[in-house]
């Protein structure tokens, strides 16, 4: 994080305008890309965080990506403001173009050219989990601007000023790799590569942080015997943590909880397929499968199966239209236990989605889930 953050307040000519931060699941992109984007915006910095969701595609956010960073960064300074309003009112169609490389010149690289003229604070952009949205070519026109490789007679990205700053994240795709391996002005940092001891490290802060609340419980031996076993796997410290707290299930206690999960010697992939499979397991015991298992499936799949995420009151709507009595089964029951996995199961109105991409995959992956598989097709 410190470094990411030296990288923004760099002033110095050489420094890179992008940041490619790339990570297999679970190795903490999103909350690099939060923490960064928050921390900078909280302190009055300008900038702008999009995110990129696979419960989304069908939305086409590609396209509105900077039509959304643009407003974001005039919502936090009245010059980018004023900058983009007079573009919009030279070229009123933009307002409702779909050509991302007009958006990009005409509503990121125009305003942000008249506004650092009087802003020498850095400019960030960050576009969090650009593999999410969907097949390689949903993203080739975003990666081409970012690599200015587009075939055109000037560099869309030289243009920018000098104190933007552009952080991406992604899993390390083969398309994504191609076009931005190679660009000069894009520094790209594995998240993979970082040694193990420093990663380790970074998840003992978290959490220390997570469980501070415990300190009368645990000590720092603790956490680092939980920073140990996670193998570098922020997703899998968040979820020993929310498990640790129970704040889904009646708990036994914290320390119980801390040893029913430190035990497994699992690692990478298979360790985050084993937390699942221990959390679905203690909300769904295995004696009562029968019962719950086609109730987790089907909501679950009409969930995953959703051309967009939406909220409960809309999911139990949808099921009282379900021609069998059986499916007509009341969503927030389910959703109240998942908290830790899923987003929006205590509000509601907010849309549900996996909070990680990785719960999403091992739901859809039956060598992975078993009992839990969720087949979204057959929805």
């Amino acid at each position: 994080l410190k470094d990411i953050q030296n990288w923004i307040s760099s002033t110095e000519e050489c420094a890179p305008q992008v940041l490619w931060l790339s990570g297999t699941a679970g190795k903490g992109k999103s909350a690099v890309a939060h923490t960064i984007a928050n921390w900078y915006i909280e302190n009055g910095g300008i900038g702008s965080c999009f995110c990129f969701e696979r419960t989304r595609q069908a939305d086409r956010r590609q396209d509105k990506i900077f039509t959304t960073v643009a407003r974001e960064l005039a919502d936090c300074n009245a010059i980018m403001r004023r900058a983009l309003v007079q573009a919009v009112r030279d070229h009123d169609g933009l307002k409702r173009t779909a050509d991302i490389t007009k958006q990009w010149q005409e509503l990121i690289v125009g305003p942000a050219s008249i506004a650092s003229k009087a802003i020498a604070a850095p400019i960030l952009i960050v576009i969090e989990a650009l593999d999410e949205s969907g097949e390689a070519s949903s993203r080739e026109q975003i990666l081409r601007l970012l690599a200015c490789k587009l075939n055109t007679s000037t560099s869309q990205l030289a243009e920018l000023p000098a104190n933007f700053r552009i952080l991406l994240t992604s899993r390390p795709l083969d398309d994504i790799h191609k076009v931005l391996h190679a660009a000069p002005h894009v520094h790209h940092v594995s998240l993979d590569d970082i040694s193990s001891e420093s990663t380790e490290l970074d998840i003992q802060r978290y959490i220390s942080h997570k469980l501070e609340d415990l300190r009368d419980v645990f000590d720092d031996a603790h956490f680092k015997a939980l920073a140990l076993k996670s193998d570098g796997l922020f997703e899998w410290a968040r979820l020993a943590c929310e498990h640790i707290k129970s704040t889904d299930i009646v708990s036994p206690g914290p320390m119980p909880c801390f040893l029913e999960i430190s035990g497994t010697s699992a690692k990478g992939v298979h360790l985050l397929d084993e937390m699942y499979q221990f959390i679905l397991t203690k909300i769904m015991p295995k004696h009562r499968h029968e019962k719950v298992i086609p109730i987790f499936r089907s909501v679950m799949g009409q969930i995953l199966a959703s051309s967009e995420p939406l909220p409960i009151t809309a999911l139990n709507a949808m099921r009282q239209c379900f021609p069998c009595d059986d499916d007509r089964y009341n969503v927030n029951l389910l959703m109240g236990h998942l908290g830790s996995l899923v987003s929006g199961g205590s509000d509601s109105d907010t849309p549900i989605r996996p909070l990680h991409a990785s719960f999403y995959d091992f739901l859809t992956d039956k060598s992975r889930s078993l009992d839990f598989f969720v087949d979204a097709s057959a929805v």
